[in-house]
């Protein structure tokens, strides 16, 4: 249970110092967590939304725009990248 508890710390940590800079580089997120970007923001998201932080209410809402927005971002990657693969192949 520690080791979940400050795990769990230690990625609001990390999200908070980058909050203001669009969440933090991909690649820290991956050596520090062993997490694609994608999945370390559902996790954060996950988190602040249970309550389960001592995060102000400010902070609080700062993390979530800053997880959606990653989450809405990467998806839309995802969708673009598809659609020109699927173009390439036909």
């Amino acid at each position: 249970m520690t080791n979940s508890v400050n795990t769990t710390q230690l990625m609001l940590d990390f999200a908070c110092s980058w909050r203001r800079f669009g969440g933090g580089p991909d690649e820290d997120i991956m050596v520090r967590f062993g997490l694609s970007a994608p999945e370390f923001f559902r996790r954060v998201e996950r988190i602040v939304q249970s309550g389960q932080h001592r995060l102000d209410a400010e902070t609080a809402d700062e993390l979530l725009k800053v997880c959606r927005r990653r989450l809405w971002t990467d998806r839309s990657q995802h969708s673009a990248a598809r659609a020109r693969s699927l173009r390439h192949s036909a």
